[in-house]
């Protein structure tokens, strides 16, 4: 029997789910379980682990993770000689976010008889949707939720069991719900830039520094900063014209080609404090100072500092 598998997905939670079904499908499930991540841990513990009887149990699972991680050519040839000649009571499984096929190591692992190599491939839509099988839950909620956790398995499952767990007896979930609880809980980076764009249009220098602080712990560089302002403050402006049209939110997002009506949702908040002058001549400001660091003029470091302290 082959118990040798390559599971390759970006995503941990479809991977762990792929290994507890491997598990419970080859009946291996009261059988001891060792982890080796290779961005952590020399292959060469896991090379012992395959050679070594299970003294607790008949059989035993060895994970070896980040397979391409640390790459050691003659460590994989020994994990390839073992994989030729597996022992049944073993079942192996070696993980890797991508595949990269012009590796010759790549060719040489995909030609292994005795190895199953699986990809991971899930549509953020459904894996979502069945997370709430037991709910109530329209389809925009469930693209609502998928945009704000980027479509990271990881993140769109930790979220969705918070949210399940807020609506355990009514087991019916809102878009309201999503709001309330996902984008509070989850830091998404938009919502730190939002707050910092109300800070700017405000001219209320201390807090534009504290939120410009913020907004550097999501690992930000000044220009990228500098873009996102631009960007967005550009939408502001967009939509502030299109709601005095009487457009709705959904309608506004279609025309300008927005993810969301709550992006429109969020972006409202700020067109009716400001005119258009002071969002256009902001929009010139960044221009400006987007020109200077790029031109060598200004330090990176220094411009948003700069563009505050000058509001």
């Amino acid at each position: 029997m082959n118990n040798n598998y390559l599971l390759e997905s970006p995503d941990k939670t479809l991977i762990q789910e792929k290994i507890n079904n491997l598990i419970t499908e080859l009946g291996f499930t009261i059988a001891f379980k060792s982890i080796y991540d290779l961005e952590e841990k020399d292959l060469s513990l896991a090379l012992e682990d395959l050679n070594t009887y299970s003294f607790l149990t008949p059989k035993k699972i060895i994970i070896i993770e980040n397979l391409f991680s640390n790459i050691n050519e003659q460590k994989l040839s020994r994990l390839f000689k073992y994989i030729e000649n597996p022992s049944s009571d073993i079942l192996l499984i070696l993980t890797c976010k991508k595949l990269d096929n012009r590796l010759s190591i790549t060719k040489s692992i995909l030609k292994l008889k005795n190895l199953t190599h699986i990809l991971i491939e899930v549509d953020p839509f459904t894996y979502t949707k069945n997370l709430f099988k037991d709910y109530k839950i329209d389809n925009s909620t469930i693209h609502l939720i998928i945009e704000l956790c980027k479509n990271d398995m990881t993140k769109i499952s930790s979220e969705a069991n918070k949210l399940m767990i807020y609506k355990l007896d009514e087991k019916d979930i809102s878009k309201e719900d999503v709001e309330e609880l996902v984008v509070k809980k989850l830091g998404d980076s938009s919502e730190a830039l939002f707050a910092f764009i109300k800070s700017l249009l405000l001219k209320n220098k201390a807090k534009a520094l504290k939120d410009y602080q913020e907004l550097l712990e999501y690992q930000l560089d000044n220009s990228s900063i500098i873009g996102l302002l631009a960007s967005q403050l550009r939408l502001i402006y967009q939509i502030k014209i299109l709601a005095e049209k009487k457009l709705s939110n959904d309608e506004i997002a279609k025309e300008l080609e927005i993810n969301s009506s709550y992006q429109v949702k969020k972006m409202k908040e700020y067109i009716y404090d400001y005119t258009y002058l002071e969002i256009s001549n902001f929009i010139e400001k960044l221009a400006y100072l987007d020109y200077n660091v790029k031109s060598g003029k200004i330090m990176p470091d220094l411009a948003i500092e700069m563009l505050i302290i000058n509001l």
